[in-house]
């Protein structure tokens, strides 16, 4: 099997579950939910459609980039939208929709607002989200944090800039949100999704390079463990053929964790 990276594999493990005919749209730091949006349309979901938050419908760039909002996207994009066009056509509904965090909870509540203080006088400023209201009409959210520490995925957020299941159980339908709250979260170190009735987050698979002793320490709360916890399904050939010729040509997804990391998996 072929090194693999951890950006990689979370992009390719979102890809897997976006279905073919479905609209998405992701934010503007999205090298992982673009790069997963393009691998799903170039193996088993041609009609899937991607909107970035600046705009552009489709793109088709030769390579990946740190930001959607790159002007180079514009190169082969079946259609490029105003900035009110972009918020106007999200209020039809979205099928899926991607978010980072600074701070992630186990009810997958994330903060992207900041950390520590308070919101007028905060330690940290973080870059806040100018699409939450795209969360209220899409259908299913994907969390990427790109870290996996007990300073990321915390007991409590310190700000409530993207509501998951808020307090768990039927606190969000209480609370007026209709549609369902965060589907998969997905990390450098593992994939998780969130208990039906609970709305915890659950442990689903772990990463090659992880496990879950790993994965308990750095999560600053009591995730729910299965009797088993499967390794997570590595890419096949094909995805990292496509993945890195067709899309990730300049390699900005092939850092960090890899796949021939030893472990103290038990």
């Amino acid at each position: 099997m072929e090194r693999y990276y951890a950006p990689e594999l979370m992009a390719i493990v979102i890809a897997r579950d976006l279905v073919d005919g479905e609209v998405g749209m992701s934010g503007a730091s999205s090298e992982v939910p673009v790069a997963a949006s393009l691998l799903a349309q170039r193996t088993h979901a041609p009609n899937l459609t991607l909107l970035t938050s600046a705009g552009y419908v489709n793109p088709k760039p030769k390579s990946l980039f740190h930001s959607s909002c790159e002007y180079r996207f514009i190169r082969g994009a079946e259609a490029v939208l105003g900035f009110y066009d972009v918020f106007e056509n999200s209020e039809r509904g979205l099928d899926f929709m991607f978010y980072g965090g600074a701070q992630v909870d186990r009810y997958g509540n994330v903060n992207l607002t900041y950390i520590g203080g308070e919101w007028k006088r905060p330690q940290f400023r973080a870059p806040g989200v100018a699409n939450v209201s795209m969360m209220m009409t899409c259908r299913r959210m994907y969390l990427y944090p790109m870290s996996h520490t007990q300073q990321t995925f915390v007991e409590r957020v310190d700000f409530v800039s993207l509501p998951g299941y808020l307090g768990g159980g039927a606190s969000r339908r209480t609370a007026g949100i209709t549609t369902p709250g965060p589907r998969l979260c997905v990390s450098p170190l593992a994939v998780s999704d969130f208990e039906e009735h609970t709305g915890r987050m659950r442990l689903v698979s772990v990463h090659a390079w992880s496990s879950v002793e790993e994965i308990v320490a750095n999560t600053g709360f009591d995730l729910l463990l299965p009797p088993e916890v499967p390794i997570t399904e590595p890419p096949t050939l094909e995805e990292l053929h496509v993945l890195r010729n067709e899309i990730d040509t300049n390699g900005i997804l092939r850092r960090g964790r890899h796949s021939e990391e030893t472990t103290n998996r038990a």
